[in-house]
């Protein structure tokens, strides 16, 4: 049963890979609060395994063409612990959103809106996300190829325009921290912008991909993501060094160190508007993942009609999470990580293990896409 039948292509499904995982610039602070100077390695570590893990999902993908996640989980399981897994799914892919809004509502009352009610942020943001997730997911991705080359084009200009304050001596020395927190770090980089990935198996009946070009796209998005994390990181450091981990939002800082003349003395308001975009882009996805789970598990095959009770629903959760910003930090820091690695990590290892065993899928139980097999 196909619930969207909207088609998207492989390059547009590669473009929504790198531009989720740009949105993921946030996640440098939570980072530089750890490994301080040296929290470019914790990236490049968290690199090395996001590779795998990325051969995990293309090969998830492959194996089941044309099936979601849920249906992959039902097929393998069985249809009532398939289920009870789908269940805990929608609770995590729900949960991811909520978080999200809560970050993008606290980013832009400190940044852009400092007068205005989150509450009314929030709102705009999830009203414009419920509307693209009612015109499937051709429309909740059309802007990613654009936006990724706009992110990748202010990523650039601002190393131009900073690269006399950059100093690479401040990327050193290395390994001067306990091993801990290299391994904590690069726990917490695999699981929030690598692993998060699991969503896109959600979308998998939207996009038609053989085995080569599967490899193809699913690696040349994750490897634009990457190259955009790390330069991030290693340019903040260079500027600021140690002092990062005193920073919540280090880029903005570096941003604010751009002037030249009153033409670009605030580019730090385009650091703002380009972090919106993104994580609006991130939310919605992670929205309408929300809805297609529901929806699949409820049997409904007009999701639409769930698309606004979903963002009701994302919304009211999104401020229920954290009471603080400090809180939030130390969730970030210490819960999250080891609450997303069965989602992330073990289930679908497990799962893709136990269709070997299995032998699954049947070849006469493949689907084409739109139809059950």
């Amino acid at each position: 049963m196909k619930i969207d039948h909207s088609q998207i292509s492989g390059s547009r499904f590669m473009f929504a890979i790198a531009f989720y995982l740009q949105s993921s610039s946030l996640l440098t602070a939570f980072v530089a609060g750890i490994a301080k100077h040296e929290s470019w390695l914790p990236v490049l570590f968290g690199i090395g395994l996001a590779l795998p893990l990325t051969y995990l999902y293309r090969t998830l993908m492959v194996t089941f063409p044309q099936k979601d996640l849920l249906q992959i989980l039902e097929e393998v399981f069985g249809p009532i612990l398939g289920k009870m897994l789908g269940l805990a799914y929608a609770w995590f892919f729900i949960t991811l959103a909520a978080l999200n809004v809560l970050d993008l509502g606290n980013f832009v009352k400190i940044t852009v809106m400092t007068e205005t009610p989150q509450l009314v942020l929030t709102l705009i943001c999830m009203l414009v996300a419920v509307y693209a997730v009612r015109h499937g997911l051709k429309v909740v991705t059309q802007y990613g190829t654009l936006f990724t080359f706009v992110e990748f084009g202010i990523l650039f200009l601002t190393i131009i325009l900073l690269a006399n304050q950059m100093h690479f001596q401040n990327l050193l020395p290395l390994f001067t921290q306990p091993a801990m927190k290299y391994i904590h770090s690069t726990h917490l980089i695999l699981t929030v912008p690598f692993g998060e990935l699991v969503v896109f198996l959600m979308c998998a009946p939207c996009v038609r991909l053989s085995s080569k070009d599967a490899t193809k796209y699913w690696f040349g998005g994750v490897a634009m993501g990457m190259a955009a994390l790390l330069i991030v990181q290693l340019r903040d450091i260079s500027i600021l060094g140690d002092a990062i981990s005193m920073f919540t939002l280090p880029g903005l800082v570096v941003l604010r160190l751009v002037n030249l003349g009153q033409a670009l003395s605030r580019m730090e308001i385009l650091f703002a508007v380009a972090l919106m975009m993104l994580l609006y882009f991130k939310i919605s996805v992670l929205c309408y993942v929300s809805t297609i789970t529901v929806a699949r598990l409820l049997g409904i095959t007009a999701y639409k009609r769930l698309a606004l009770v979903m963002g009701v629903l994302i919304l009211a959760y999104s401020p229920t999470l954290y009471r603080s910003s400090v809180e939030h930090t130390a969730s970030a820091w210490e819960t999250t990580p080891v609450i997303w690695t069965p989602f992330e990590i073990l289930l679908p290892l497990f799962t893709l293990i136990m269709a070997k065993i299995r032998k699954l899928p049947k070849k006469a139980e493949t689907s084409a896409c739109g139809q059950e097999a």
